[in-house]
Parts: C-alpha cells; structure tokens; sequence
C-alpha cells in the first residue's frame, strides 16, 4: 500500500494523494484502506519518513570516502540528484513533519552526513548546526526552484545559454565558501 501511494505521489504530488485516489490505484475499498493506516495524515506521515530515510542513505552514501569541501560537494550533487529523481517526494520531506519523532530519526543518516562533512571542512562544533542549515538552505533553495519548473527552459532567453548544472555548481561554491569563512571566524 505503501509503494502505491508512493507511486501516486511521484505521479501526481503529495498535494494529490487522498484515500480515495490510493484506493482506486489499489483497486480497492476505502475503508480497507485503514486497516493499514488511521487516516491519511498518518499515511502522509510515513511518506515523509521514508522520503528522509532515502534521501540519507543517498547522500550518506555519496559522502562516503569524502572530507572537507569535496565532501561537501558530493552531499551536494547527491541531494540534488535526489530531487530531481523524487521531485514530489522532495517536496513532501521539506514540509513541516507531520510525525516529527519519526521523521527526525529517519534524518539521522542526512543530518550525520552533513555534520561529517562540515566538521571536516573546518567548523567548529558550536557553529555546526547553524552552517549546516545555511548550507542546506542555500541548496535547497535552488534544488526546489528547480524540481518545481520555476527555471523552465531558459535557453535562448540571453546570447548565452543558461547552464542549470554550471548554476548549481555556483550555489555550491557560495555556500562552501561560506561555511570555510565561518571556519575561520
């Protein structure tokens, strides 16, 4: 049941998702429905939890073998391409936690990752948190503008085509080199 509202989401957006569209995916009755969950908050709920749970294990895995501002860089291109493989579900895991305890645990591997990589670019513990959100935020800012269409096709707007990936790759260089100017605060 789970999968399929996940299909739904991933086809129709988190906004989109109801007992009654998952029902009739499933082929099923509503009310058999929740036999699974209580209502559809719980089950919006586990959707997140799980969309954080993937979204760690991709940049836990990229931020492997990695230190410093590489390893900062690799978090960064794997979130983003974790958006732009699960744009809804993207979207479901950066609205407030319906079930906060669950989803914060299923942050862990994101958060680990995160704080390894900006330890090891310098930063010391107690300036940790707030470079991690700022670094997030810079990033998440143009990863959502981006799974979101918002950049649609840019090319041919200016003599210069528009290179969303060169784009990105400034975003990184502004927010790793403002987490290495905090380093040296």
């Amino acid at each position: 049941m789970l999968r399929a509202a996940e299909a739904l989401v991933d086809r129709d957006g988190y906004d989109a998702l109801t007992m009654t569209s998952l029902a009739a995916e499933l082929e099923a009755r509503v009310s058999s429905l929740y036999n699974h969950v209580a209502n559809l908050e719980d089950l919006r709920a586990l959707i997140q939890v799980r969309a954080m749970r993937l979204l760690g294990e991709h940049v836990r895995s990229a931020a492997m073998g990695h230190a410093g501002t590489a390893g900062l860089r690799a978090l960064s291109h794997a979130l983003r391409a974790f958006a732009r493989s699960h744009p809804q579900r993207y979207a479901a895991l950066t609205r407030p936690p319906i079930d906060r305890e669950a989803f914060y645990a299923a942050a862990l591997d994101a958060i680990e990752a995160l704080a390894v990589m900006v330890r090891s670019a310098g930063l010391p513990d107690d300036r940790l948190l707030q470079s991690a959100m700022a670094l997030f935020a810079s990033l998440h800012g143009f990863v959502s503008l981006e799974v979101a269409g918002y950049f649609g096709d840019l090319s041919g707007t200016s003599a210069e085509v528009l290179d969303l990936d060169r784009v990105y790759e400034q975003v990184i260089d502004g927010a790793v080199t403002a987490a290495s100017v905090e380093a040296t605060r």
